[in-house]
């Protein structure tokens, strides 16, 4: 079988820390903790590739913007078996989001447009129902405007060739999902148009913007929009998994596809530490502004949204720790960058393959380094499974009627209801069936807070759910992990 030779040889292959002559990292990897060596990061690294099936992984290691270990694994392309090294470039995928966003504030610094602009005061084609849509809703998805894929719609010819005017037409045709402000959603179709903002207001492609303003000056050399046409030095090759675990070429996307600023660029872990780097400083913004880019904004009314995202980055805690992060998956990659503010730690990790746990590797390996960032288990004795098995039945229940007021407080149905309950009964239903929802944590006795690991097909949720004595549920904190 292809998969099993071809798993062969990216096993056996030597992995690649960065060699002494690249100056843009340590000579030698150190090792990250007294009390976990880097062979246990090897380990569980070399483990979830043969477990998930993955042909390469890069993965940096930064403390207060320095490297702290830096190694590949594996093959950046299966069919001449290429080892992976640090050099490698990927498609990064959304991770691209953050960069969108960046464009978007220095514009904003540089009193081109204000964030609280309406999107028809530049792109005027959009309908008058869009009215309410602003350029910072469009930035941390509240703004309701659809995606062009969703698993009932699907209105991208993949292989079509698009101008700008033909996607502005395709989105501009489309209702918003909800009132703008009142509610969050992803919106790959918002960060389009915000690419054709950028366009506009400063007279340039948004990837040359980039190039100009962010990774020319970062020294980024090569960080760029993609291009199948241009010869790529160091281009790993992209592959998507079967459902009988066979591995395929990535699918073709037209040019157009791969040049949209909601996550058309190439990277390496070497550029993406100078990013991390870049982002201690005011060489890119100001930390103001930055900082600004990294909280969550309240819905129109005050409410807090259930899925944290800033501008271009989502904001979590996990276990008490602020990680600021962001994941990307496009046409056979899938990329994660994960800050620990705290502690100043991040976890950078590119792979080539669609679909693969970035995140929970991003996770694991931060605990690995760190003993307090421990992410949760896959399990935890559950003092209480009648509970457990409750909660589930409100999952079900959301997912199905919308709504399961009986099971909340007062105080939370006025927090949750309607715009949490709206988004939770739209992303159960578009994520599919839950495969298992087991107890990861919990605190403060009986009636204190307990964590579900809810399985699904492409991702785990962890719900931080905050009971009430009567065993109501006062709260739900969300935190997705792919």
């Amino acid at each position: 079988m292809y998969r099993t030779k071809m798993l062969v040889i990216f096993i056996l292959l030597a992995s690649n820390p960065l060699h002494a002559k690249d100056r843009q990292a340590p000579a030698r990897p150190n090792h990250v903790s007294r009390a976990h060596s880097t062979a246990a990061i090897d380990g569980f690294i070399q483990s979830e590739m043969r477990r998930q099936g993955i042909p390469g992984i890069s993965l940096a290691i930064a403390k207060n913007g320095e490297p702290l270990y830096v190694k590949s694994y594996g093959v950046a392309t299966l069919e001449h078996a290429v080892a992976a090294t640090p050099q490698t470039v990927y498609q990064i995928g959304s991770v691209g989001k953050q960069f969108t966003a960046v464009a978007v504030m220095m514009l904003a610094d540089d009193h081109k447009l204000d964030l609280d602009d309406p999107l028809e005061k530049y792109l005027p084609e959009v309908p008058p129902t869009w009215g309410r849509v602003t350029l910072r809703l469009m930035l941390n998805h509240q703004s309701g405007i659809p995606q062009f894929t969703t698993p009932e719609r699907q209105l991208l010819d993949m292989v079509h060739d698009y101008t700008d005017s033909e996607l502005l037409r395709l989105a501009a045709g489309q209702p918003l999902d909800f009132e703008p402000g009142t509610d969050v959603s992803y919106s790959d179709t918002g960060y389009v148009l915000l690419g054709l903002v950028i366009n506009r207001v400063s007279g340039m492609f948004y990837g040359d913007f980039l190039q100009q303003r962010v990774f020319g000056p970062l020294g980024m050399k090569q960080t760029r929009v993609i291009s199948d046409h241009d010869i790529v030095l160091h281009r790993a090759s992209g592959y998507e998994k079967a459902a009988n675990g066979a591995l395929y070429n990535q699918s073709y996307v037209s040019p157009a596809l791969n040049r949209t600023a909601d996550g058309s660029l190439y990277s390496t872990v070497l550029d993406l530490m100078k990013w991390d780097r870049a982002l201690y400083g005011d060489a890119i913004l100001p930390q103001a502004q930055l900082e600004r880019m990294w909280r969550v904004d309240a819905h129109r009314d005050g409410g807090r949204p259930l899925y944290h995202y800033g501008y271009g980055w989502e904001n979590n805690r996990l276990r008490d720790h602020r990680l600021v992060e962001y994941d990307g998956n496009w046409q056979g990659f899938q990329a994660v960058v994960s800050r620990y503010v705290d502690k100043k730690l991040t976890v950078i990790l590119l792979t080539n393959l669609s679909l693969c746990r970035t995140e929970r590797l991003s996770h694991a390996v931060a605990g690995l380094v760190d003993p307090e960032l421990k992410t949760y288990p896959e399990s935890w004795a559950d003092s209480d499974p009648g509970r457990t098995r409750e909660f589930r039945a409100f999952l079900d229940k959301i997912a199905r009627d919308g709504n399961d007021a009986a099971r909340l407080t007062a105080a939370a149905a006025g927090r949750l209801v309607p715009s949490a309950m709206n988004t939770l009964r739209r992303n159960l239903r578009e994520r599919g069936p839950i495969l298992s929802l087991t107890l990861a944590e919990e605190r403060d006795g009986r009636h204190g807070r307990r964590v579900y690991r809810v399985e699904e097909q492409d991702m785990v949720e962890f719900y931080t759910v905050t009971y009430a004595p009567d065993a109501r549920i006062d709260d739900i904190d969300l935190l997705s992990e792919y």
